[in-house]
C-alpha cells in the first residue's frame, strides 16, 4: 500500500509539471503569432506605398521613351501610269468624295500651283490607272501637279496607311502571318529611310510606286496585311543607330547575296550572304529560257549603237555567292562590259519568250531575267539558252523562305535576324 501511494503521489507532481508545459508552450505559441500577426499587418499596410512608388517609377520609364520616339511621319509616292514606265501622263481622272474629276495641263487649276484633293475616309478612285485590283484607291491627299504639257501625281498620306498598301502588293496575303510582320518591318524601315534621304531627283517625292523602290496600291489591304502591319507599328530594323536599307526578295538561288552585286566595294554591315534552303520548293527556285539571237542583236543595236554582228555573250565574272556581275558582249566591231545586276538582267530580259519553272509550268517572260544567278549556253542557230536560279536581286530576305520559316514556327524576329547581321528592332514613333 505504501509502495502504491508513492508511486500515485509522484504520478500527480509528473502530471502537474506537463500541465503547466503545455500551458507555458501555448503562450509562446500566441506570442509568436501575435508579433507574426503584427509583422504582416505592418507588411500589408506599407504595400500600397511600395506599390505606387513602383507604379511611378514605371510610369516615369514610360514617359521617358515615350520622349526619345518621333511622331509618325507622312510618306510622298509619286505615282506611274498603268504600265509603271513614266512618272509624267496625259490626263488624271478619278472619284473624289463621290463626285468625278478629269485634269489635264491646261486646266487652269494646276497653272499656278498642284490641284489637291482630299481623300477622306473613302479615299480617292484614280480611273485614269489601271492596277492589278482594278482602279487604284488613294488615301490621305492627292497632289495633281503640272509638269510640262503632261501632269505629275504625288499621294501624301502616313506611313501607316502607306504600308498597308505595300504589304499585300508585295507579299501575298495568304502567307503565314510572322512571315507578314517580317515584311512590314522589312517595308516600314525601307520607306523610313527613304524619307529621310533627299528622295527621288527632280520631284519632291520620297518614292515611287513601282518596284524601283516598293510596290504601292497595286493590290487592295487584306485583313491578314493590315494587322501584320498593326502588330509591328512603327518598328524598323536599326544598325548602329541607323536604319537599314530593309531589302528584300521573292526567291533564292539557294544563297543570298549582298550590295555587291550593285558595285560596292564592301558590302555593307548589315548585310550578309547566307544560305538560303527555305525555299527550295518555289517554282523559282530553278528556271530555263531561250533568247532568239535576234533579239539581243537588237539590244546591243539600242544600248551600244552598234549595227555589227552579234558574235558571242558570255558571263566573265561572279560573286561570292555566285551572281553573275559581268556580261561580256562581242560584235564583229567592238567588245562591251555590262557590270552590275540589275543592267545584266535588263539585257537579257526574256520579256516575250517563254519561261519554264521549276515545276515545269511556262509563263510569259517579265521585263527583267529573273536572277543574275544564271549559266550561259551559246546556240546562234536557236538562241542563247539560259538557265538559272531565284527570282529577284537576291539581297536581304527571301520572301518565300520567310513563309516557309514562319510554317516552321520562326517568329518574324528570327526570320530577319536570319537575314540580316546583327540588326537591332526598335520602335521609332
Amino acid at each position: 500500500m505504501k509502495k502504491t501511494r508513492f508511486f500515485y503521489g509522484t504520478n500527480c507532481i509528473l502530471l502537474m509539471l506537463l500541465g503547466w508545459g503545455i500551458l507555458f508552450n501555448e503562450a509562446v505559441k500566441r506570442e509568436g503569432r501575435r508579433e507574426i500577426s503584427e509583422s504582416v499587418e505592418s507588411t500589408i499596410s506599407q504595400t500600397p506605398e511600395k506599390e505606387q512608388d513602383r507604379q511611378e517609377k514605371n510610369q516615369e520609364a514610360v514617359e521617358e521613351d515615350t520622349d526619345n520616339l518621333q511622331e509618325e511621319p507622312d510618306i510622298r509616292v509619286l505615282l506611274t501610269g498603268t504600265d509603271y514606265r513614266t512618272y509624267e501622263q496625259e490626263q488624271v481622272s478619278g472619284i473624289c468624295g463621290g463626285k468625278a474629276f478629269t485634269c489635264t495641263a491646261a486646266d487652269s487649276r494646276v497653272q499656278d500651283g498642284p490641284l489637291i484633293l482630299d481623300g477622306g475616309e473613302e479615299g480617292i478612285t484614280v480611273t485614269s490607272i489601271e492596277r492589278q485590283c482594278g482602279n487604284p484607291i488613294y488615301y490621305g491627299k492627292l497632289e495633281i501637279i503640272k509638269n510640262g504639257e503632261k501632269l505629275n501625281l504625288i499621294n501624301e498620306l502616313p506611313l501607316e496607311k502607306y504600308l498597308e498598301a505595300v504589304v499585300p502588293s508585295e507579299m501575298p496575303a495568304s502567307y503565314e502571318p510572322q512571315a507578314l510582320r517580317a515584311q512590314a518591318v522589312c517595308a516600314r524601315t525601307y520607306a523610313w529611310k527613304h524619307i529621310q534621304e533627299k528622295g527621288i531627283d527632280g520631284y519632291n517625292a520620297d518614292v515611287d510606286d513601282s518596284v524601283n523602290y516598293q510596290v504601292y496600291g497595286n493590290v487592295f489591304p487584306e485583313t491578314s496585311t493590315d494587322q501584320a502591319v498593326k502588330d509591328t507599328f512603327g518598328q524598323i530594323m536599326m544598325k548602329d543607330g541607323e536604319p537599314v536599307e530593309a531589302y528584300y526578295f521573292s526567291t533564292s538561288a539557294g544563297i543570298t547575296s549582298t550590295d555587291e552585286i550593285w558595285g560596292a566595294r564592301k558590302p555593307a554591315a548589315y548585310l550578309k550572304s547566307v544560305v538560303c534552303d527555305f525555299d527550295r520548293d518555289s517554282p523559282w527556285r530553278s528556271w530555263k529560257t531561250v533568247l532568239p539571237w535576234q533579239k539581243l542583236q537588237e539590244q546591243v543595236r539600242i544600248l551600244f549603237e552598234d549595227d555589227s554582228e552579234l558574235m558571242t555573250v558570255e558571263a566573265v565574272k561572279k560573286n561570292e555567292s555566285g551572281a553573275v556581275i559581268s556580261l561580256q558582249v562581242t560584235t564583229k566591231k567592238e567588245s562591251y562590259e555590262i557590270n552590275q545586276e540589275y543592267s545584266i538582267r535588263k539585257f537579257l530580259s526574256p520579256e516575250g519568250c517563254t519561261i519554264t519553272e521549276k515545276d515545269g509550268t511556262k509563263i510569259e517572260g517579265p521585263t527583267l531575267l529573273p536572277s543574275a544567278y544564271f549559266t550561259l549556253k551559246q546556240k546562234k542557230e536557236e538562241g542563247l539558252e539560259i538557265t538559272g536560279g531565284g527570282y529577284g536581286h537576291g539581297v536581304g530576305m527571301s520572301q518565300n523562305g520567310a513563309d516557309k520559316m514562319a510554317e516552321q514556327g520562326y517568329t518574324w524576329e528570327e526570320i530577319l535576324e536570319y537575314f540580316f547581321n546583327q540588326v537591332r528592332i526598335e520602335t521609332v514613333y
